[in-house]
């Protein structure tokens, strides 16, 4: 009797422990610390935005050391961490793995990793989004790429994602002085603008970030996508990250706020 409940003991225990395991396993195939290095680069550059656009260069180093501590990897990464580990089932999680640790899946997340880093660049990202607008619509690169984006949901998700942030970085500004209904009307009124600055950027990417793909392989990319375990993996994602950034821009809104409050005094 005590050797049993001790085995079953065991058991409860190693199981979380085997999907921490799986958790991590997936994070590195999808290179999880390297997109966490390149966003918060650029939360760097967007601190040094806001300390020109908002604040008129008044926040000088102390604001910019507030922004790349709002930008901590530890923190991001736990987002992202804990969606997996609370959303994706252990064999989702072993699908995925299987994916991305593939040759294909490799070669697909660095060169998306790889385009992100190119698109930092103001001169490479004008280049994409002049070849996007050049593009043949009728040409089977183009459409192929379309029907990645279209099967992943990926206008609509990220034009929620951004307003979501920046709602809560006006949020943070307002310091819990403001209208938060307000604050969603006046956001709303730019949707239609956000919606097409995020469709131009999307093709921009993904036609400079697949381009040395075959057909075949972005049929394969394609057909995961459309799996569940596919599905599950593109929701957990976006979901973390709508996490991440939500509190990132909310301490965003509250550090710009803390500036401009004490220039008043």
């Amino acid at each position: 009797m005590r050797l049993t409940a001790a085995f079953l003991t065991l058991a409860l225990w190693a199981m979380p422990v085997q999907a921490e395991e799986k958790v991590e396993r997936l994070m590195e195939a999808l290179q999880v610390d390297e997109v966490i290095d390149i966003l918060r680069n650029e939360g760097h550059n967007l601190g040094q935005d806001l300390q020109q656009t908002f604040l008129e260069n008044q926040g000088g180093q102390v604001f910019l050391d507030q922004v790349d501590r709002i930008y901590d990897a530890k923190s991001m990464r736990g987002h992202i961490i804990q969606v997996f580990e609370e959303t994706l089932t252990d064999s989702q999680l072993d699908r995925a793995i299987l994916f991305f640790e593939s040759d294909l899946g490799k070669t697909i997340t660095s060169l998306e990793l790889s385009a992100r880093v190119a698109l930092s660049d103001e001169a490479i990202e004008e280049m994409a989004n002049d070849a996007y607008v050049g593009w043949d619509r009728n040409a089977q690169f183009f459409r192929l790429v379309e029907e990645y984006i279209v099967v992943n949901n990926l206008i609509d998700q990220n034009v929620q994602n951004a307003l979501s942030a920046d709602f809560n970085f006006l949020r943070g500004m307002s310091l819990g002085t403001g209208d938060d209904s307000e604050l969603l009307a006046q956001l709303l009124e730019q949707q239609d603008d956000t919606t097409e600055s995020t469709r131009t950027w999307l093709y921009s990417f993904f036609l400079l970030a697949y381009k040395p793909l075959s057909d075949s392989e972005m049929r394969e990319n394609i057909a995961f996508s459309r799996t569940e375990t596919g599905k599950a993996v593109n929701t957990a994602l976006f979901e973390s990250f709508d996490q991440m950034f939500d509190s990132i821009y909310y301490k965003l809104g509250q550090a710009v706020a803390q500036v401009l409050k004490g220039s008043d005094l």
